[in-house]
């Protein structure tokens, strides 16, 4: 009779050690991934180069140059079509851009596809309803850039000046990059 009383009371132990094993586990993914997901959406660049100017065409053959944005602040994003982390950061791109707009805050976009474009770029443009420039480097040149892979993203001051870098597809947040941009003002 006692043995049976101490093996109906393991099975109940087991059962909660077990719950409380995964809730643990649960937890640990939890803040594991909170971790990872608190990197910086940019890091700063310490001597601030002078960006280095580029004109090229847009997706409609209009010569574009970052000098036409001198006064502003500008993301400029080096990208390629056949690249998949580049083309899935498009859409929060460009949701940021909306963001930043509507808050009347002087920022631009310039997209720089690195390399020979596909014919399908405009219709994948048309399709996340891009209304930011996008232009085209066929020879991949990136004209002085320090481009180690894409998509890489460089944010530029009102002065030209080279003030973040971010190597990889990001989540971009409007909110995020409006707090960078006020904390350069």
């Amino acid at each position: 009779m006692l043995s049976q009383c101490l093996s109906a009371t393991k099975p109940r132990e087991s059962t909660n050690m077990m719950k409380l094993n995964h809730l643990l586990l649960a937890l640990l993914i939890s803040i594991s991934s909170a971790v990872a997901n608190a990197e910086p959406m940019m890091f700063p660049m310490k001597d601030r180069p002078t960006a280095k100017n580029f004109t090229l065409p847009d997706v409609n053959g209009q010569a574009t140059s970052l000098s036409d944005y001198q006064g502003k602040y500008v993301l400029v994003n080096f990208w390629a079509d056949w690249c998949s982390p580049c083309v899935k950061e498009f859409p929060a791109m460009q949701t940021m851009y909306d963001t930043l707009k509507a808050d009347n805050i002087d920022f631009e976009i310039i997209a720089i596809h690195a390399g020979p474009v596909s014919n399908d770029i405009e219709n994948f443009l048309e399709q996340v309803n891009v209304n930011f420039k996008v232009v085209l480097d066929d020879t991949a040149s990136l004209k002085g850039w320090k481009v180690p892979g894409l998509p890489m993203s460089y944010l530029v001051n009102p002065d030209g000046e080279l003030v973040y870098q971010a190597l990889g597809a990001k989540d971009w947040e409007g909110i995020t990059m409006k707090k960078l941009i006020t904390h350069l003002q």
